[in-house]
C-alpha cells in the first residue's frame, strides 16, 4: 500500500502543480510528498490526505494530513541506517515545515457524532 500511496502522491502533485515554479522545486516536491504520504501511511493512519497550494511568490505549500496526534521525530540516525531520514528530509529541503493538531481532542464536528478521528497536518512550503 505505501509504495502505491506515495506513486498516487506525485501524479496528484504532477497534476495539480503551479505553472509559475521551477521544475527544481517539483523534483524536490516529489521527494518531500513521497516522503510525508509514506510516513503518514505507515505511522499516523487513516484517513490520509494530500493538499498542493501555490502561494506566489512564496512558493507551494504541501500538507499531509493523517489520523494520528503523534509528533513527527527530527532523529539522528547513523550513516549506514535504512531509515529514519523522512523529517531530516524536510527539515533540510524545504524553506519552512510544521505540525497542526486537528483543535476537536474528539474527533466531533460541530457537536456532531465523531466523524473523524482527530489527527494531525503536516506542512512544508518550498521556495519557488
Amino acid at each position: 500500500m505505501e509504495p502505491a500511496a506515495a506513486g498516487m502522491a506525485r501524479r496528484f502533485l504532477e497534476e495539480h502543480w503551479c505553472d509559475a515554479c521551477s521544475s527544481a522545486s517539483l523534483d524536490r516536491a516529489r521527494l518531500l510528498v513521497s516522503e510525508l504520504v509514506s510516513n503518514a501511511v505507515r505511522y499516523g493512519g487513516a484517513p490520509v490526505t494530500l493538499a498542493v497550494d501555490c502561494v506566489g511568490a512564496e512558493g507551494v505549500l504541501v500538507a499531509v494530513s493523517d489520523g494520528s496526534r503523534d509528533f513527527p521525530i527530527l532523529r539522528r540516525v547513523q550513516a549506514r541506517a535504512e531509515g529514519g531520514r523522512g523529517v531530516h528530509l524536510v527539515d533540510s529541503l524545504s524553506a519552512e515545515w510544521g505540525v497542526e493538531f486537528d483543535p476537536r481532542p474528539d474527533g466531533r464536528q460541530d457537536g456532531a457524532t465523531p466523524a473523524v478521528a482527530p489527527g494531525k497536518t503536516v506542512w512544508c512550503r518550498l521556495t519557488v
